[in-house]
């Protein structure tokens, strides 16, 4: 019965968190609920109206269509929401989000996560197609909103997500799925195809005993701010982020192009030195990213000019950096000296031996991208933060092989900014994020695809 997996389920939670040495304070409430309804729940069959205090309803429109809204008013003085379009009862293969409350991103639109660029996306989904989401209330995968902020602020001084929540005391993800398998069996669902990326949701559900017959990729615009935070998600919890997000399938890091320009579009001197356009608070924005990304990657003619170090610093981000990225320098047929650091170091191009130096060196001819990136995501770099030059930059726009793209302007006058780099880039304004940030503009594009391959060419242009 799904009772016994329930109930086993919970059993096993409590055993895996006190090895973890989980705050007991925080799973009183939890073990007394569990002690009191056991006797209960052998005796009885697994229903809803265990444990159901009412189940209003309502139609509820939205820009995305009109939904049925039923609220699951739970005796433990909790509720979760079914979002439902179409028909559930007998369903297979229904298109199901078990999605976790953000107040943070979904009331705020926070930048820090993709919680509501996947609720867009659901949404969206099965008002197209028919299906229903599950709203449950587990902010910050279950540790609750002040716990959520006390874990943001341990991710600012350089923690990643999971270590923020195990430096607090909680295991990386507390959430349970206990009342989303109550609240399918309660629709009425046959079987399901669960909209996630998370594959250890398709397996909670299936130890509950929901046939999980497919999955439907969750993908949601990535930004500067939550590009770490979905690396770690990817690298440390498993969850399926690269499925279906590349053109044409190709296998390679996710890439975010970074790099400033003045009000006149420049981006280098006439000598070819990089221009020290950025403010402070821009190049700590600058190293935080180098901590975050696997590698730093920069073309032969930046390493040789501006010497580049490469590294997260403390003296930029103002406290200790919590780790170092790796190196990438295209290097096309030059040779390429450095200094090694016991960092991984991989040169790109032609005839570059691999010698005992901490140097790797990947095989690729002229300006194409496709086998080097390949050849890196397979040496487990996963995320790549390209800064220069103007040619590297070049050829990774003209190629399509860009993510995310940011640029800090050096004025204040957010028109200007933009026409600077409308100057530098052909974009469409519509799809572009500017803010104010120190002394500039910071522009955000998370829409790369229209970048196409005619980039203004003309002198000082960054590109």
């Amino acid at each position: 019965m799904i009772l016994q997996q329930k109930y086993k389920l919970k059993i096993t939670t409590f055993i895996n968190t006190k090895k973890r040495v989980i705050t007991p304070v925080f799973y009183l409430h939890k073990l007394i609920r569990f002690v009191i309804t056991l006797p209960k729940t052998i005796i009885h069959p697994y229903t809803m109206n265990d444990i159901l205090s009412s189940r209003p309803e309502t139609l509820l429109p939205t820009k995305f269509g009109t939904f049925r809204v039923r609220v699951y008013e739970l005796d433990t003085h909790t509720f979760a929401t079914a979002i439902i379009s179409g028909p559930t009862k007998n369903q297979v293969n229904l298109a199901v989000r078990v999605h976790s409350a953000c107040l943070t991103g979904e009331s705020f639109e926070s930048l820090k996560c993709d919680c509501k660029g996947q609720l867009d996306l659901a949404m969206t989904y099965i008002a197209k197609h028919g299906g229903v989401i599950l709203y449950l209330q587990q902010e910050g995968r279950g540790i609750g909103l002040g716990n959520k902020i006390r874990a943001y602020a341990l991710q600012e001084q350089g923690h990643d997500t999971v270590d923020a929540n195990l430096k607090l005391g909680f295991a990386a993800d507390l959430r349970t799925y206990d009342e989303a398998a109550m609240i399918i069996a309660d629709l009425g669902i046959t079987s399901i195809h669960l909209l996630t990326n998370n594959p250890e949701k398709v397996n909670a559900l299936k130890s509950l005993g929901i046939p999980v017959t497919g999955r439907i990729p969750v993908l949601a615009d990535v930004n500067q701010y939550s590009a770490g935070y979905l690396e770690s998600k990817r690298a440390r919890m498993g969850h399926m982020l690269e499925s279906d997000r590349y053109e044409n399938g190709i296998k390679r890091p996710f890439v975010h192009v970074n790099f400033a320009i003045n009000s006149c579009s420049e981006f280098s001197a006439d000598n070819g030195s990089q221009l020290n356009l950025s403010c402070s608070e821009d190049w700590q924005r600058v190293h935080a990213l180098r901590e975050t990304y696997t590698a730093v990657a920069v073309g032969v003619n930046t390493w040789y000019t501006d010497q580049p170090k490469l590294t997260a610093r403390e003296e930029k981000l103002k406290r200790p950096p919590a780790k170092q990225p790796d190196r990438v320098i295209f290097a096309g047929q030059r040779p390429c000296e450095f200094t090694n650091d016991n960092r991984r170091t991989f040169i790109i191009g032609n005839n570059h031996p691999t010698v005992n130096d901490g140097r790797i060196a990947i095989h690729a001819s002229g300006y194409d991208l496709d086998t080097a990136l390949y050849d890196l995501r397979e040496q487990e770099v996963m995320s790549l933060l390209v800064e220069g030059g103007p040619t590297l930059i070049r050829s990774f726009l003209q190629q399509g092989h860009i993510d995310l793209l940011t640029i800090y302007v050096a004025t204040k006058d957010k028109e200007i900014a933009l026409k600077s780099a409308q100057k530098a880039l052909p974009f469409d304004p519509d799809d572009i994020w500017i803010e104010s940030f120190g002394e500039g503009s910071l522009l955000t594009i998370t829409s790369p695809v229209l970048l196409e391959a005619s980039v203004i060419e003309q002198k000082n242009v960054t590109v």
